[in-house]
């Protein structure tokens, strides 16, 4: 599972860059944030679970949150809504699952 976090921690990191050099601040603010959220989370998930988990699941929730209805409203675009957004819905799945088990 931490893997997981890691890579779409990396990814998002990814698209924050790619919004950026595209012109948009927001983008690399927002990403930014959620991104670190998320790889600060997959690196706390093996030393504090809740704490970890709590973490990935606010940085996936934002991701999900804002590019799941992008994915469908801009004729479903395969990068960076449609990744980001389904990844940042499973990464949260995830995370909800290490939140209850652990």
């Amino acid at each position: 599972m931490q893997l997981f976090f890691y890579l779409f921690g990396v990814l998002t990191l990814a698209g924050a860059v790619q919004g950026f050099l595209a012109g948009s601040k927001a983008s690399l603010i927002a990403g930014g944030l959620l991104g670190t959220l998320v790889l600060a989370g997959a690196y706390l998930s093996a030393a504090q679970p809740g704490l970890g988990y709590a973490l990935v699941a606010v940085g996936s929730f934002g991701m999900a949150g804002k590019f799941v209805p992008a994915f469908f409203k801009k004729g479903r675009a395969i990068w960076p809504a449609g990744v980001l957004g389904f990844l940042g819905l499973a990464s949260l799945m995830l995370a909800v699952m290490g939140l209850v088990k652990g």
